[in-house]
């Protein structure tokens, strides 16, 4: 995994220990998914797709560190190759208000950047929350890093921008077995507008255990020449919660 991830994942650990002594007071939950599909005949593939996340609540504190991990292959050669690592923030100090930090770092192999990084410190409200769901809605300034695998038009091979981030946190539940999620952001600049949608509906098998599909769509305004602007995925994995 990228030296980049491990060392968001030190960080976020770092950051943890200062309150480790008041555990038991804590709030922990989180995830854990995993989803593999092979094929084989007129073409051989196979795909990974890994996720972790961990959260910790004592108020007024929310902590939230979450991993992705997805790999693909096809006829035995790479053919998508992702990690993604986010640590994340909020403090509150109104009932339907939080001040929110969020961290995040892309390593895409198949999209003509190195790695993507994201700096954003912002306004949280929550607009609705009951035992049905909740609503988040989020906006604010932040800074932009992106490596290029090769120079832009300009001779650069590092793209740093100050942008404009809102985003919108949605999960809904159905029924006693089943929910529904929807995470949606955009990310603007001058340069370019990053749209990113992560929808998924979970149902429970038993226990603890539940199956989920998954959809993702990220699209960027202007990507490098080698790379498309619209990126999908859809995903079935069985998640483990804790």
């Amino acid at each position: 995994m990228n030296k980049a991830i491990l060392s968001t994942s030190l960080v976020s650990s770092l950051l943890l220990l200062p309150s480790l002594s008041l555990a038991e007071e804590a709030t922990w939950s989180g995830n854990a998914e995993l989803g593999f599909i092979q094929t084989k005949g007129n073409s051989d593939t196979q795909s990974f797709n890994g996720k972790f996340d961990i959260t910790r609540e004592l108020q007024p504190l929310t902590s939230a560190f979450k991993l992705e991990a997805l790999t693909s292959e096809e006829d035995g050669d790479p053919s998508k190759e992702k990690y993604l690592s986010e640590l994340k923030f909020d403090y509150s100090f109104a009932k339907h208000s939080y001040a929110t930090s969020l961290l995040s770092y892309e390593d895409d192999r198949f999209n003509g950047y190195q790695y993507q990084s994201l700096l954003f410190v912002g306004y949280g409200y929550r607009a609705w929350q009951d035992v049905n769901g909740k609503l988040d809605l989020e906006a604010g300034p932040g800074y932009r890093r992106d490596s290029l695998e090769q120079r832009n038009e300009h001779g650069e091979k590092v793209e740093e921008e100050a942008i404009a981030r809102v985003s919108l946190n949605l999960s809904v539940k159905i029924s006693d077995n089943a929910k529904f999620t929807e995470v949606f952001s955009a990310e603007g600049s001058d340069s370019k507008v990053v749209y990113k949608s992560n929808m998924g509906l979970q149902s429970t098998l038993i226990g603890q255990l539940a199956m989920k599909i998954n959809y993702q769509v990220k699209y960027t305004t202007a990507v490098p020449e080698t790379a498309k602007k619209t990126d999908s995925l859809v995903g079935i994995t069985l998640v483990y919660s804790f």
